[in-house]
């Protein structure tokens, strides 16, 4: 199973997901369903986007553990 870590990394970072939305360009809810972790899929671009605007590894979002 892939794990989103979006939600506690934006809190080690200290921004809020509107600042996220904000600095990516990414919709609100978009951001919101991905901190939920409630999302089935995610842009390759939209990570991309993620990844830079905070500066951070794929592996500092995204989680793999065995179901």
């Amino acid at each position: 199973m892939i794990s989103i870590k979006l939600r506690s990394l934006l809190e080690r970072k200290n921004i809020s997901q509107a600042e996220l939305a904000r600095l990516t360009g990414i919709r609100p809810s978009t951001i919101c369903d991905l901190c939920n972790n409630n999302s089935e899929f995610i842009k390759l671009d939209f990570l991309n986007r993620i990844l830079k605007a905070l500066k951070c590894d794929l592996s500092d979002v995204l989680e793999h553990r065995d179901d």
